[in-house]
């Protein structure tokens, strides 16, 4: 950064000493930026050569440098915050929000560098600390936290707050959501099938669960898409082939899903599958990853060799792509069913899955993040990992892929580069917004993941 000269820097620093005053929290519990640790700089700009002072500087972006779960922490789980800066204290003190005083004091474990932002990392763990109450963590030199809460049923609550926000969202629903309404839907219902103890729980036997109830929402939407004429979906007016694949390949996974609520509307949806999937068989130019999902859904769903043989024609000799979420579906689904299935073409696409979900758990123990990526790589990279973490584990049951589903959440809900929230859409927390329905599904995938473990405990 270039210098300026004396006055304009005196002002910057001026603002610096306000800023830095107002990112003190008073005790009364309520949410205001948080302390900065001492690695913060100001941003100036170039030299000015009018005779008055150009205050063009930007304002600086204040981080802190004590990173939590911001959403909180369940009173019996694990509990760890991290912090960074310069200069690094020996131990930290949990203080209640409401009171001022100090619950709890813990040190700080394995300091270490960070070369990639130029600071030292620490972690602490507090999870020898189980009241319930909301609480800012304070290190000397480094600042405070922002504040949390403990809980006892915080992911039961959350759940339930990402449904509610799901259920919002269909109301809203457009053309143009096509594409995420085909994913989301095809994640939520994979959820489902692999852990609908979560769903179910306090649904009465054969009744309709009503995360069920919500899917056939967003199903009854994505049957108006459907032309009435070609059976392909529109977009814009115009038909679009991928997305009548994924319409195919939902349709069926619905139905499959449904048909021991109401086996007549299930029938219905799978018709309209078929209808597409009869349509792209006259076209040329259709993903062929798109195709094997809907294939292989349209098969677990009907039995018939016909699907079957589309499914293995699709599948032999294919490497999976795991970072191609319909060609994924697609071979958890073929994978799943319960029909005859090519032994061979499952092998290797599972092989595959375990494989990325290994090199995901090899990246989050060399992180100080506990992450296998990060936000520069996008949310949406992140929650795709954790779908297929999650549905690995469920295969294999591993402790090891529970627990960092677990860090992930936390990452994504504060501790990370940015301190901010990505998993709540309350007003009180900054920079997080629910912008699309298949970011929803990857949230509720991971909460369900963890939810069943804990019924399993």
């Amino acid at each position: 950064m270039q210098k300026r000269f004396r006055l304009q820097k005196r002002i910057v620093c001026a603002l610096m000493c306000i800023f830095m005053v107002s990112a003190v929290f008073g005790g009364c519990g309520q949410e205001k930026t948080p302390a900065v640790s001492e690695n913060s700089e100001t941003v100036q700009g170039p030299i000015s050569m009018e005779p008055a002072p150009v205050l063009d500087y930007e304002v600086p972006v204040l981080m802190p440098g004590v990173l939590v779960d911001r959403i909180g922490y369940e009173a019996s789980g694990t509990k760890l915050m991290i912090v960074r800066g310069n200069n690094l204290p020996k131990e930290f003190s949990i203080v209640d929000a409401t009171t001022g005083e100090v619950v709890f004091t813990g040190k700080l474990e394995e300091q270490m560098y960070d070369e990639e932002n130029d600071e030292y990392n620490s972690y602490g763990d507090f999870s020898a600390f189980t009241a319930e109450g909301t609480y800012y963590i304070d290190c000397d030199v480094v600042g405070r936290s922002y504040p949390f809460v403990i809980e006892e049923k915080l992911y039961e609550n959350l759940m339930a707050e990402t449904i509610a926000e799901l259920t919002a969202a269909g109301k809203n629903l457009e053309s143009g959501d096509l594409a995420e309404v085909c994913e989301c839907v095809s994640v939520l219902l994979l959820s489902y099938e692999l852990f609908g103890d979560v769903y179910n729980n306090g649904t009465a036997e054969g009744a309709e669960p009503q995360f069920i109830s919500l899917m056939k929402e967003y199903i009854i939407w994505l049957l108006a898409q459907q032309d009435s004429q070609t059976g392909a979906v529109l977009t814009d007016g115009q038909i679009d082939k991928e997305l009548t694949a994924w319409f195919s390949a939902v349709l069926a996974k619905f139905s499959y899903t449904y048909q021991k609520f109401d086996n007549t509307y299930a029938t219905v949806c799978l018709q309209a599958a078929d209808r597409a999937w009869n349509y792209l068989q006259k076209e040329e130019d259709v993903p062929v990853e798109t195709m094997f999902y809907a294939a292989a859904e349209l098969y677990r769903a009907t039995g018939q060799y016909a699907y079957h043989k589309e499914v293995k024609n699709l599948g032999s000799g294919v490497i999976l792509d795991a970072d191609c979420k319909a060609q994924v579906l697609g071979a958890l689904t073929y994978a799943f069913t319960k029909r005859n299935v090519d032994v061979d073409i499952c092998a290797n696409m599972m092989q595959v899955l375990f494989a990325r979900a290994e090199e995901i758990a090899v990246g989050a123990k060399e992180n100080i993040y506990m992450t296998g990526s990060s936000l520069q790589e996008g949310e949406e990279t992140l929650l795709w990992d954790m779908i297929l973490v999650a549905t690995i584990d469920y295969v294999i049951t591993n402790h090891e892929y529970a627990t960092m589903i677990e860090d992930h959440l936390h990452y994504l809900s504060g501790e990370n580069e940015k301190a901010e929230c990505l998993v709540s859409w309350s007003a009180k927390y900054d920079g997080m917004e629910a912008d699309s329905v298949d970011k929803l599904a990857g949230y509720v995938m991971m909460l369900s993941e963890i939810l069943s473990h804990r019924q399993e405990e």
